[in-house]
């Protein structure tokens, strides 16, 4: 498999892994509303987390193909990717400042750098 597919891969898993997570967050929020448990908040959540992170264990594999052994970098690709689009859901993105918006996309662009930059090298694996 190629580079560019494997890359490929690697970022539509985890962007739908990423986006599967946070809508899981999303609904744990809300499971206690008024100190009591609601049941469809709580299944919700869980069922949202069940696919995210079986797409991640399989976006994983994709990214050790480019060389990307590091788990803490895997994860942190994987939590970029969580923690835009949660703010995206909630609507908190809207509400964070000019530089707030700048640092979270430097923050993905560093990111993005590190595993581009040591893939093949087989760091943390």
């Amino acid at each position: 498999m190629t580079a560019t597919l494997n890359t490929l891969l690697v970022i539509a898993i985890t962007l739908v892994s990423g986006i599967l997570d946070a809508r899981g967050f999303l609904h744990a929020g809300r499971a206690w509303p008024q100190g009591s448990i609601d049941v469809r908040e709580v299944a919700l959540s869980l069922a949202f987390f069940g696919g995210g992170i079986s797409l991640y264990v399989i976006a994983v594999r994709f990214m050790q193909n480019l060389g990307v052994g590091s788990a803490a970098l895997q994860t942190a690709v994987w939590f970029i990717v969580t923690a835009v689009a949660l703010a995206v859901f909630d609507g908190s993105i809207a509400q964070w400042t000019r530089t707030q918006q700048v640092v979270g996309a430097l923050l993905a662009i560093g990111l993005g750098w590190l595993v581009v930059t040591t893939a093949g090298r087989g760091e943390g694996g």
